[in-house]
């Protein structure tokens, strides 16, 4: 057996499928068994999946996760064990990549979400919509990504914000065909970043509590959670509990007459009408019609995980350093 093999061989053994390792590895990999290359692709990957090094370096060695400070798990049931370890590993590697390629600057301090949207309404806007939020995280130095490659399955992930240092990133991790409603998941995580909930932790991993594969009983929200999604409220509606009822979809009670009722709405105060759909399918659980009428409104149509991924490569288009090129492109596809 290679000495690759062998490497490949520890890491299934600490949560990291083989699909997840061929993806990732470079190239050269599968080759290389000279001392050089061997400590290279060891290096190389101990940064990406915040792997001990030292571990990583000899065989007989058992695998362990740098600590990069306590993780917060939200809305998610994710016991101890390899799926959360692994999941935090990745996360915090991609972001360390992440934030090695970007411009490297210490954000700035984060306005508060009513003083976010004026700025964005004063720049001729109608309302805050989905590129307005991207543009947001991007220029208080928060880079956006869509993670569409994971070390195992992790089922009902939706987004997370990470802390390496004094900066952030947000990693998205649920597909989902609405603007809208990716945007209120970005805006989320951008709440928690400004509302300081990151200040003594590496990460927080949110999960939708709509998500089957989590356990109702344990999908309560605390105090960051509420504050979080009063900050995406505000930056988006004007108001921390932006709410509708029933009735904004009229007596027919069909897709066509809320998505109508949503736009005349959504322009009386100056709020994107996707996400009044949404809030509409989380008010009353009639998701199918609300999906159905979003489907109708204007500027719905767009994919907002490619959307993602081409902003941050167009953020990412002097990158020259191979290495970080490949694994970014292996997670983060367009």
């Amino acid at each position: 057996m290679s000495k690759t093999q062998v490497l490949l061989h520890r890491l299934q053994s600490v949560g990291f499928s083989e699909p997840f390792l061929e993806a990732t590895l470079p190239d050269w990999a599968a080759q290389e068994e000279s001392p050089s290359g061997q400590m290279m692709l060891r290096l190389l990957l101990a940064r990406r999946l915040n792997l001990d090094p030292e571990a990583l370096m000899d065989d007989s060695t058992p695998l362990g996760f740098l600590q990069s400070g306590p993780i917060k798990f939200k809305h998610m049931r994710l016991a101890p064990g390899q799926r959360r370890d692994t999941l935090t590993a990745y996360a915090l590697g991609v972001t360390r990549i992440l934030l090695g390629s970007a411009s490297s600057r210490e954000a700035p301090a984060i306005p508060s979400a009513a003083e976010l949207r004026a700025v964005t309404l004063e720049s001729g806007r109608d309302n805050v919509g989905f590129g307005d939020v991207l543009t947001a995280c991007w220029s208080l130095g928060i880079p956006v990504l869509h993670l569409r490659l994971f070390p195992a399955q992790t089922k009902g992930v939706t987004a997370m914000a990470v802390r390496i240092g004094s900066r952030f990133a947000i990693l998205v991790a649920r597909e989902s065909g609405i603007p809208a409603q990716y945007m209120f998941h970005v805006a989320h995580e951008l709440g928690h970043i400004a509302l300081g909930h990151l200040k003594d932790s590496a990460a927080i991993i949110d999960a939708d509590p709509d998500d089957p594969a989590n356990a109702g009983e344990e999908l309560i929200d605390d105090e960051e959670e509420r504050e979080a999604d009063a900050y995406a409220q505000q930056l988006l509606t004007g108001v921390e509990a932006f709410a509708v009822s029933r009735s904004l979809a009229g007596k027919s009670g069909n897709a066509g007459e809320l998505a109508k009722r949503a736009m005349q709405l959504g322009a009386e105060l100056k709020i994107d009408p996707g996400h009044v759909v949404m809030s509409f399918g989380y008010a009353t659980r009639e998701w199918p019609m609300a999906m159905a009428a979003a489907k109708q409104v204007p500027g719905q149509e767009a994919t907002p995980a490619s959307l993602v991924n081409r902003v941050l490569w167009s953020q990412l288009d002097n990158l020259t350093d191979d290495h970080a090129l490949h694994f970014l492109r292996a997670v983060a596809p367009v």
